[in-house]
């Protein structure tokens, strides 16, 4: 880390009853944790005003861990919208007694899905006078999966699957298509179909639509993503960004939209590195500035379309990844009170939120811890970050 760089600015005469100066004193001293160590970073910005209330080498790029999921949050509803749902279909096949299952993308797919897939689709083939099928699948939407740059060995498929646009919600294998193949044909033959899994085949453009099921949308998908820090559906929305703006759904791709996406809103993007959407890969770099402009768009009036993404993050000390913290002295004065993004990898422990300040006006925040100090628990480290968010809220 450099040299310590804060920057305080006084607060306006409407925020007289919370000035800046206070805060900043807080915030330096808890920002000296030991448990904390010397590679962390902080951002605080008055989002009434885009003035920073504290940084702390807030412009030092930094692992972000799964914080990252706020920007696959943003990017995939700025671009897709909140109605947008996902369709898994089956198609008729070129020849007679073939059908194609056709991967849509959709990342909150369940085997409740498919079993209403299959038995929409064995009613249409029973009135149609068919009872034997073989099912051949498209997986084509996204190509042949890659483990993204800076997966670590092993990362895949323990943490996120190979990311294929057929799989069932929390599945974590290599053959997630196999897996759903598998499950619709037996579900088929239970619907009294004499079904067989064939191989991969594209839906021919002039295909009929036999049956599908399209219920899940982008708003569920986004705040299961975030609640829980669900990698694969993260990795899938980073690739229907990329679709989404024309480009093919490819690690490169998708990176190139998402920021052209983030470009659009007005934030700046150079020298980050957006490697993949979930924030697993060890490449990834983000600013804790960037992070807290990122949540200032959450809550500005004229960016209306993302304000739902803050009521889907985890609140502090009640859902999701945030359910156990805050919950000892001086964070537990913060419980209810922030919502806000964890990340956590091997050394690098992660949080950007939002909370209101002592004057009712909303706060955006990141800390960035890289490298935790040997000696100390990733518990206590939490304790020290969950610290500094409280003294953001201002009831430390």
């Amino acid at each position: 880390m450099g040299a310590i760089a804060l920057t305080l600015l006084i607060a306006p005469a409407a925020h007289a009853a919370d000035p800046a100066g206070p805060l900043v004193r807080e915030l330096t001293d808890r920002v000296q944790a030991g448990a904390l160590g010397r590679d962390v970073t902080v951002h605080v910005l008055d989002t009434a005003t885009d003035a920073p209330l504290f940084a702390y080498d807030a412009d030092e790029r930094q692992l972000p861990a799964s914080t990252m999921k706020v920007v696959t949050a943003v990017t995939a509803l700025e671009t897709l919208g909140r109605g947008h749902t996902f369709a898994t279909r089956v198609m008729s096949g070129p020849e007679e007694g073939s059908i194609i299952l056709v991967g849509g993308g959709d990342p909150l797919l369940s085997r409740a899905d498919l079993t209403r897939l299959a038995e929409r689709t064995a009613a249409k083939l029973t009135k149609a006078g068919i009872d034997r099928v073989t099912v051949d699948v498209d997986d084509y939407l996204f190509p042949r999966p890659t483990d993204a740059k800076g997966w670590e060995p092993g990362d895949s498929p323990t943490f996120a699957a190979a990311v294929r646009p057929l799989a069932l919600l929390g599945e974590y294998s290599r053959d997630t298509v196999g897996s759903a193949l598998g499950m619709f044909v037996s579900r088929l033959r239970a619907e009294g179909i004499d079904a067989k899994a064939g191989g991969r085949a594209i839906a021919p453009d002039d295909a009929r639509r036999i049956a599908v099921v399209a219920r899940n949308s982008l708003s569920t998908a986004i705040e299961l993503m975030l609640r829980v820090s669900e990698n694969n559906v993260a990795e899938t929305l980073f690739r229907h960004v990329a679709l989404a703006r024309g480009y093919p759904a490819t690690w490169s791709a998708s990176s190139i939209a998402a920021k052209e996406t983030l470009r659009e809103l007005g934030l700046k993007t150079y020298g980050l590195e957006l490697i993949d959407g979930s924030g697993l890969s060890m490449d990834d770099r983000l600013t804790a500035e960037f992070l807290t402009r990122v949540l200032d768009r959450v809550v500005d009036p004229e960016h209306r379309n993302l304000a739902p993404i803050r009521r889907w993050l985890p609140v502090a000390g009640e859902t999701g990844t945030l359910a156990y913290r805050f919950a000892s002295s001086p964070a537990s004065c913060a419980r209810g009170d922030v919502f806000a993004k964890t990340g956590s990898l091997t050394g690098v422990n992660t949080l950007a939120g939002l909370t209101r300040g002592p004057d009712g006006t909303w706060r955006s925040f990141a800390v960035m811890v890289n490298h935790r100090p040997e000696g100390y628990a990733n518990a206590e480290t939490s304790a020290a970050v969950d610290a500094l968010a409280a003294t953001v809220h201002g009831c430390t």
